[in-house]
């Protein structure tokens, strides 16, 4: 029989991938969109960069661990939500791809490493189109994921929050 809950470390990397997404979304949109590229821009998008890597490592690890641990049983609508869980994870690693790509096309990597200066404007760079459009979709899916969330656990009451957190039955 498949536990109740997800195992503690699929648990730990979910919410630690949440929260660096969260974290990237919110600083990409309200921080680095408005600063101008001096060099004061610098030590945000160094911050913006390890997070952005971190979040994709996080999301590359909680792919390879649903693939090799069990998973609680499934709740009406699971078809659905695998659908949103693949989506959410695409559209990341699409940013971690997009981002990476900017940030060496545009010489932002050297910048960030001291090497450099960034450009005057990120977005004459078709990878700052992708990075800001993926990062649209994800606040979206994001939105969507917690709604579902809060729906399934306010509404249907199937307990279904209780699966992602840690401890026993």
């Amino acid at each position: 029989m498949p536990p109740f809950r997800y195992a503690l470390p699929q648990v730990l990397v979910h919410w630690a991938a949440a929260l660096a997404v969260l974290f990237l979304l919110a600083t990409g949109t309200l921080v680095l969109a408005d600063l101008p590229n001096t060099a004061q821009k610098v030590g945000n998008l160094r911050i913006h960069m390890i997070v952005g890597g971190l979040a994709g490592l996080l999301v590359i690890a909680r792919i390879a661990m649903g693939r090799r641990m069990a998973a609680p049983p499934t709740l009406p609508g699971d078809r659905l939500a695998r659908a949103g869980h693949v989506a959410l994870n695409l559209v990341v690693l699409l940013m971690l791809l997009s981002g990476a790509m900017l940030a060496w096309r545009s010489g932002a990597l050297d910048a960030v490493a001291g090497g450099g200066a960034l450009p005057e404007d990120f977005s004459r760079f078709m990878p700052r189109r992708v990075h800001g459009l993926a990062s649209r979709l994800a606040m979206a899916l994001v939105a969507l994921h917690v709604a579902a969330a809060l729906y399934h656990q306010f509404i249907l009451r199937d307990g279904l929050l209780s699966r992602m957190r840690p401890g026993g039955r």
